[in-house]
């Protein structure tokens, strides 16, 4: 069956890359795009009154790209180029007719993305497989990320140390901006460098154009093959590139314990973070004890009736710095498992062609994944343990890539290790294959399983045949039978997909496995002995300027799962449809008709059938969002229709609703309230009730500094005696948890900050005036970043 389908997938590539024409044409400015070289000292202050910049190259940016077809835009935008050898100088003059309406508010790094901006994309090997993201809004927020057109990934998790400024007038607002070469990646040479260059400006009125000095060709899938060739840069150098960066992190925090005592814990650690560009092309970053706490809360989700375990997005510095070399097909680098390095390092580079990321670290604890096809959980390894990643990508030529992956995490009687490669055809203007083939080898710690098996005395449950391993004192489940593994073992896994994007059609044909021995403990795949084909296609129609909605789109996708063995796990057809509109807003409605299996029967056997029941669920959802009003953003989610209870292994009927709004009171204040609510009712009676608020204010004082309040507030309601396996007194009715955080920042560059903060954490079991205290703490951090 899997070389039908491979077979199949490849006709259609052949077929499209034959009988689809290729065209990479673009309408370029008459003018090739020169960037003067300048001497003397430039104030980033955005009032352009210093002489060179009467030198700088002038470039319009006056094309609208999206929501429109390239169309001339509503108003002038000119953007000023020029570099001194050590730093590209950009400069924005964006006119306004109604300056009342430029949306620019105080925003922390990376927040900005509804307002006034503008800015440049920059490739700076003009080879159009990644790209440079630097935007500002009229205030100077700043904005700055890796774009990937292998991975067709955007990521705001990358930072740079750079200086912008922005200023309103009665014209509309200046912007200006000094990017450091040194912390660019690029081909050192005596000649003149060309570089693949974008420059942006989005204006969100009762529609948001986004401007540019390119045409961008619906009818070509890759963006950054258009971007426009720039030259310039001669003799560029990225200096010593150095930056040491030493922390102080220091907190109290006490917990109760069991006897309602107090029990307080101090921790005062000092920590050395070091990145230095060893060559242009080669950057390490090495960090001895560090701080990889994080000082954002995490987005607040519930977890109740739902049997795979909870995606988390990595925030810390050492690992975001130029994470985009690890990408791949599947996620076999998700750091977030790594909990409490004592030390890392990594190293990453590309010289010509080649590119690769390699990092290591050492972990106090070992958290890792156990996957399954019905469930996942997350088990703990005691003692340290150590993470490798090597991760290899050459540029065969503009259209292929290839690609090699290796990850190991070994700890005392415990390793994973995973080996593969991937490529990536660019086939045509419209048409993209991908395909990634891994191998791996596991060894668990004998008495694992223990963690998941709630028998009296688990080591009599090696054998799940052994007569003493009834059901009824092993408690046995997926994550058991997962874990009790006899030895090493090893698995495989695939993954090929065919993707094809033009103007009017999407559609994407998709197959991976991942057999039962394959584990990716470093990354997060959370199904495993699970094979899933998908199909889908788009339909896009676009307005004429001038009509009250831009783009309306009808989407259908279906995609079936099946075990190692074939058996069936579940076949489902969505259809939706989706209309853009003015004033920011967006309509989305479809139907999901699903047949899926339940909770296993006997759970002492994976098997499939005859030990699952089968459902069909039937689910209507829609959701909105709109900016009414200046500063104003409202989004809504609502889900109704049938759900599997998997308690109780059972069809149910669920209610889902999420709602959001985000309000800058004024350019300083800004308020975020996230409401989500779930409700599952099963025999005519409810099951559960679920409510997560999430509320979140922060004041602003200027670009560098803030203060946020951040509250959640979790309250489950359950009804003990519509749980048939389970007793009404083991079933907890009510539970309640509210946290609070309260976060001072002050960040002069990304690495260099200070910190202060304090959270607590309140549980109740029955109503919100019982909520006791049972954890609290303050904390701080200092980091300053000397650069040479």
């Amino acid at each position: 069956m899997f070389f039908v389908i491979t077979r199949f997938l490849l006709a259609i590539v052949f077929y499209a890359s034959l009988s689809i024409s290729i065209s990479y044409a673009n309408d370029k400015q008459e003018d090739k795009i020169t960037i003067p070289k300048v001497t003397g000292t430039i104030s980033v202050n955005a009032q352009l009154d210093e002489p060179q910049w009467k030198k700088a190259k002038r470039v319009l940016i006056n094309n609208v790209t999206r929501p429109y077809d390239n169309t001339p835009s509503p108003i002038h935008t000119e953007a000023l180029l020029m570099e001194d050898g050590e730093v590209f100088y950009l400069a924005f003059i964006a006119h306004d007719p109604e300056p009342s309406k430029i949306r620019g508010f105080l925003r922390d790094r990376d927040k900005s993305w509804g307002d006034d901006i503008v800015g440049v994309k920059i490739d700076t090997y003009n080879d159009q497989r990644t790209a440079y993201r630097f935007m500002v809004n009229p205030l100077g927020s700043q904005i700055d990320g890796i774009e990937s057109e292998i991975t067709k990934k955007e990521s705001d998790s990358w930072d740079g140390i750079w200086d912008s400024a922005g200023s309103i007038n009665e014209n509309g607002f200046i912007v200006e901006m000094a990017l450091p070469l040194r912390m660019l990646n690029f081909k050192e040479k005596e000649s003149i460098q060309d570089w693949g260059i974008e420059l942006l400006r989005m204006y969100p009125r009762d529609e948001r154009l986004r401007i540019s000095n390119i045409r961008l060709e619906r009818n070509n899938s890759c963006e950054l093959c258009q971007l426009e060739t720039v030259y310039g840069f001669k003799g560029a150098k990225q200096g010593d590139n150095l930056t040491v960066t030493p922390s102080l992190v220091t907190g109290v925090s006490e917990a109760k314990n069991d006897d309602g005592d107090w029990e307080d814990n101090d921790n005062t650690d000092v920590s050395l973070d070091v990145r230095w560009g060893i060559t242009p092309d080669l950057l390490l970053n090495a960090t001895i004890n560090p701080d990889f706490s994080t000082v954002e809360t995490d987005n607040a989700q519930l977890n109740i009736n739902n049997n795979f375990a909870l995606h988390f997005q990595e925030k810390r510095p050492f690992f975001l710095d130029n994470a985009d070399y690890f990408d791949s097909n599947y996620n076999l680098i998700y750091t977030r498992n790594i909990n409490a390095p004592n030390y890392g390092a990594k190293l990453t580079g590309r010289k010509g062609e080649h590119s690769f990321g390699l990092f290591f670290t050492d972990d106090e604890s070992t958290n890792i994944l156990i996957p399954g096809n019905r469930s996942s959980s997350i088990a703990e390894i005691e003692g340290e343990s150590q993470a490798t990643a090597l991760r290899y990508r050459y540029n065969y030529n503009s259209d292929i890539t290839l690609g090699w992956i290796s990850t190991l995490r070994t700890a005392d009687d415990y390793d994973n290790s995973v080996h593969g490669i991937d490529a990536r055809f660019r086939l045509s203007t419209f048409d993209v294959f991908k395909f990634q083939s891994l191998y791996s080898s596991t060894e668990y710690p004998v008495d694992l399983f223990e963690q998941f098996c709630e028998a009296e005395n688990p080591e009599e449950c090696l054998n799940p045949e052994d007569v003493q391993c009834e059901f009824s004192n092993c408690n046995y489940n997926e994550n058991v039978l997962r874990t009790m593994q006899d030895g090493p073992f090893s698995g495989n896994a695939f993954k090929v997909g065919y993707y094809h994007n033009d103007k009017d059609w999407s559609y994407r044909a998709n197959y991976n496995k991942q057999n039962a021995g394959f584990r990716a403990d470093l990354g997060f795949i959370s199904r495993i002995d699970n094979s899933n084909m998908s199909l889908s296609a788009d339909r896009k129609w676009y307005a004429e300027q001038g009509n009250w909605w831009t783009q309306f789109k009808l989407s259908s996708r279906w995609n079936k799962t099946q075990n190692d063995d074939n058996e069936f796990i579940e076949e489902r057809f969505n259809f939706s449809a989706q209309v853009h509109a003015k004033y920011g807003s967006r309509i989305h409605l479809g139907v999901t008709h699903r047949d899926k299996v339940g909770s296993r029967l006997d759970n002492s056997s994976l098997k499939i059938d005859g030990n699952t029941t089968l459902f069909t669920e039937n689910r209507f959802f829609i959701s909105a969002n709109i900016k009414p009003l200046l500063g104003l953003n409202l989004h809504s989610n609502i889900e109704y229709g049938d759900a599997i209870d998997y308690s109780n292994n059972r069809l149910g009927t669920t209610k889902q609703m999420r709602g959001s709004i985000n309000w800058n009171v004024n350019k300083h204040l800004e308020i975020r309230f996230k409401q989500v609510f779930n409700q599952l009712d099963a025999d005519n009676a409810n099951l559960f009730t679920a409510r997560l608020t999430d509320v979140r204010a922060t004041y602003q004082f200027s670009v560098k500094s803030f203060l946020r309040l951040t509250t959640v507030y979790n309250n489950t309601t359950r009804n003990p005696f519509n749980y048939l396996y389970q007793s009404p007194e083991d079933i907890n009715k009510h539970s309640k948890n509210f946290s609070i955080e309260l976060l001072y920042a002050y960040k002069i560059n990304p690495q260099t900050v200070f910190y202060l903060g304090y959270s607590d954490n309140h549980d109740a079991e029955e109503n919100f005036s019982d909520l006791e205290q049972n954890q609290r703490s303050m904390f701080m951090k200092i980091s300053y970043a000397w650069m040479k």
